[in-house]
C-alpha cells in the first residue's frame, strides 16, 4: 500500500516541492521516501506519473533483489579472497577502463590503447591534444581521491575536490561552480545564480535518503546532479564519479557507463528530465550484470 502527496519547502526566499511516497512495511511501519521535482508545483497528471513511477521502480528493484545482492556479494568475496597484488591489478584496469570511458564519452581522442599506455607506462601518446592526457592522468587522480573520501558522505568540498583535480592545469574554473548560463544540446540546465542552492538541496535529499537501495540513491542523484549542471565542463565526469561513490559505499563494484553503450545513457538521462528516472536503474543495472563477470 503506497501513498504519494507534494511537500513544499522554502529555500532563501524561493519555493521547492517534493514528491514524498509513504509506503507501509508492516502493520505499524511506514518508510518515506522523497522526489526532488523543482520550482514549479506539479499539475494533477504530473502528480500520477511519480506515483506510477515510484511503483515500477519499486517493483523492479524487488524483482531484481536477489540478483543485486548475489552481485554485492561476489564482489565483496572477490575483495575478500583476493590477494593484494590482485586487488592493485584489479583497481588498475578498473581506472584504466573508467577513464578511457568517462573521458570518450566527452570527446577525448585518446583510444583505450592510449588511455593505458599513459596510465600504466606513463608513455603519452603522440599527435594527440594535451588536454585529452591532461584530463586523461588528472581523472585518474580524481578516482583516487573519490575512494579516499568513501569514509565520508558526499558533500560540497568533495564535489568540488573532484572538479579541481579533474580540471587542474585545464581550465581556469578548477574546483568552481559556474557563474554563467549554459546550454547542453536541448537542455537549458538552471541560472547560476541558482546552482549553489540547488547543489545543497540535492546534498540535503541524499542525506535524508541515503538509505534506499544504492542502484536507485545512485541513479536518482545523478540524474539530478547532472540536470542541475553546475560546472562549465566535467559535469559528466564528475557525475559519474560521485555514483561510483554511492555504490562502492554501499558495497557493490564500480560501474563503468561505457561509450560503447552511451546513446542508451544520454537516452535515460533526457528521460529524468521529465521525472522518469527508472530507465537510468534499470541502463546502470544492466551495466552492473554485465561488468560483474570481468570482476
Amino acid at each position: 500500500m503506497t501513498n504519494l502527496f507534494v511537500r513544499k519547502k522554502k529555500v532563501k526566499g524561493r519555493w521547492y516541492y517534493y514528491a514524498v511516497q509513504s509506503t507501509r512495511l508492516g502493520s505499524d511501519k511506514w518508510k518515506k521516501v522523497e522526489r526532488y521535482i523543482g520550482l514549479n508545483p506539479p499539475s494533477k497528471k504530473e502528480i500520477e506519473g511519480y506515483k506510477t513511477e515510484f511503483d515500477r521502480i519499486k517493483q523492479f528493484l524487488s524483482e531484481k533483489g536477489e540478483e543485486l545482492e548475489k552481485i554485492r556479494r561476489l564482489w565483496l568475496d572477490k575483495k575478500k579472497n583476493a590477494t593484494k597484488d590482485e586487488i592493485m591489478k584489479l583497481e588498475e584496469s578498473v581506472i584504466i577502463k573508467f577513464t578511457y570511458d568517462t573521458n570518450r564519452i566527452e570527446g577525448s581522442s585518446l583510444s583505450y590503447k592510449d588511455t593505458k599506455m599513459l596510465l600504466q607506462d606513463g608513455i603519452a601518446p603522440r599527435e594527440k591534444p594535451m588536454r585529452d592526457i591532461k584530463e586523461a592522468e588528472n581523472h585518474r587522480k580524481a578516482f583516487i581521491f573519490m575512494k579516499e573520501s568513501l569514509p565520508k558522505e558526499i558533500n560540497r568540498e568533495l564535489i568540488l575536490g573532484l572538479h579541481r583535480i579533474l580540471k587542474e592545469s585545464v581550465t581556469e574554473d578548477a574546483g568552481k561552480f559556474r557563474d554563467a548560463q549554459v546550454r547542453v544540446g536541448d537542455l537549458v540546465p538552471i541560472k547560476a545564480d541558482m546552482v549553489e542552492t540547488e547543489m545543497e538541496n540535492l546534498l540535503k535529499w541524499h542525506k535524508k535518503n541515503r538509505n534506499l537501495h544504492a542502484l536507485e540513491l545512485a541513479a536518482v542523484f545523478h540524474c539530478i546532479f547532472e540536470r542541475i549542471h553546475p560546472f562549465f565542463d566535467g559535469n559528466g565526469r564528475v557525475g559519474r564519479l560521485l555514483l561510483n561513490h554511492i555504490f562502492l559505499k554501499k558495497g557493490y563494484p564500480v560501474v563503468i557507463v561505457q561509450n560503447r553503450n552511451k546513446r542508451r545513457y544520454y537516452n535515460a538521462l533526457k528521460r529524468a528530465d521529465d521525472g522518469n528516472y527508472l530507465y537510468m536503474i534499470k541502463y546502470l543495472f544492466d551495466e552492473l550484470k554485465n561488468q560483474i563477470k570481468d570482476y
